[in-house]
């Protein structure tokens, strides 16, 4: 009969002790990684709820949205980053002379395009008045250079600023700086 303490053993490991009622850093964690997920904030959720594990690893709450979020970045398309992704291509000779801002933008879709065999596809949105973009002219001669840095460039040559979004890259014109406030001549 040795078969009865090991089936007694059995069924006194599995039966588990009612858990413990949450702490207020636990419930108040859980509170802010359920609003995180709900907001879409998955990053800020998981933070949260791997706290509470570490804190309560029996957290059933916790345990299943991080399966949630564990499935979720399994099959959220993969985005990177479009500057980076910019970054790696090295354009081996830029010659522009007089070409018009216009004319320079279209260059660099074209050049990144061939540079991928069109598999980075580049947009430039312009946020630029007609005129200047059909008549501001630049000149820039670089070699094996990376194309952030041409576009960077290109940008200070024709006093531009340059933003990388996740589709497009926003060009617009440099702030004006702030003029220094004219002293008003005391009276005496």
């Amino acid at each position: 009969m040795k078969l009865l303490p090991v089936l007694t053993l059995t069924l006194i490991l599995s039966c588990r002790l009612p858990a413990a009622p949450p702490s207020e850093e636990v419930k108040q964690l859980l509170a802010e990684g359920q609003a995180a997920f709900v907001k879409g904030d998955y990053t800020t959720a998981k933070t949260a709820f791997e706290t509470v594990y570490q804190l309560d690893s029996r957290n059933l709450a916790a345990i299943n949205f991080l399966q949630k979020i564990k499935v979720l970045e399994k099959t959220a398309p993969k985005v990177v980053d479009q500057e980076r992704q910019l970054a790696g291509l090295v354009v081996p000779k830029v010659q522009l002379k007089d070409a018009t801002i216009g004319a320079v933008f279209d260059y660099l879709k074209t050049t990144a395009g061939k540079l991928t065999n069109g598999k980075v596809a580049v947009n430039f949105v312009l946020k630029l008045p007609e005129e200047v973009v059909k008549t501001q002219t630049i000149t820039l001669n670089m070699t094996d250079a990376p194309f952030t840095e041409v576009v960077k460039y290109v940008a200070e040559l024709a006093n531009l600023t340059v933003q990388y979004q996740q589709y497009a890259v926003l060009v617009s014109p440099k702030a004006a700086p702030a003029s220094a406030p004219v002293p008003v001549a005391e009276q005496k």
